[in-house]
């Protein structure tokens, strides 16, 4: 029952960290609205010069902070699958986890400075990205977030795959509350929602929603028979 307890709380640390994560941390660089260059990479970029200061020291702190709080909701989702003998599965989220502690939030203050260099140089085109920002997004942010993003695809599969088996004691329609859920849900969205302050702010927390619905999801279902 201790470990139960234990499981529980670290759960609710993940989902505090991640709804501080979404609504301080992603949400204040997210609410723009943005140009419609028809690639949204462009269209972050030059969105860029919309974004205040404040907006990004706001992001940037609690971002910086509360990303790497979420290692503790992963690094449970990791024991309890563990608990269900899925003992690769749960190595895999481990790694997810650490990566949270030791990476999101570097990912994170990363994107914030490059969001500000693109507003500090007005940035309205391809062409008028200068040398220095090129060089910080090649050698620096690119290579740190493909890491990332490859470690946290696989946690999203490692936590999918054993509920989908059947390996667990949840049931298999649970595999959907999954971290990629909010990343997937909301840019099938954007297709069809207007071009609004509100709902590019939502969007840009797709990963601290989708890190908050999967908590939540097995601090509901988690069985106190599983640690009889």
């Amino acid at each position: 029952m201790e470990e139960y307890i234990k499981l529980r709380k670290m759960l609710i640390i993940g989902i505090i960290a991640s709804f501080i994560t979404t609504i301080f941390g992603d949400m204040p660089i997210g609410w723009i609205v943005y140009p419609e260059t028809g690639n949204k990479y462009m269209d972050i970029i030059i969105g860029s010069k919309d974004v205040s200061i404040l907006q990004m020291a706001f992001s940037l702190f609690f971002g910086a902070i509360f990303i790497p709080l979420q290692y503790y909701g992963v690094k449970a989702v990791s024991e309890i699958i563990d608990k269900n003998k899925c003992k690769y599965c749960s190595k895999i989220i481990d790694i997810g986890a650490k990566a949270f502690a030791f990476i999101g939030g570097t990912v994170h203050v990363l994107c914030v400075v490059a969001m500000y260099i693109y507003k500090m140089e007005a940035t309205s085109n391809l062409l008028q990205i200068p040398k220095t920002a090129i060089v910080f997004l090649i050698w620096l942010l690119l290579p740190i977030s493909i890491l990332f993003m490859s470690i946290y695809v696989l946690m999203c599969f490692a936590i999918a795959i054993p509920i989908l088996k059947g390996k667990t004691v949840f049931p298999k329609w649970m595999a959907i509350f999954n971290p990629l859920l909010g990343k997937i849900v909301l840019n099938l969205l954007a297709l069809v929602i207007p071009n609004t302050k509100i709902f590019n702010a939502i969007r840009m927390g797709n990963m601290g929603i989708g890190s908050m619905i999967t908590f939540v999801a097995f601090y509901v279902l988690l069985p106190k028979e599983l640690f009889n």
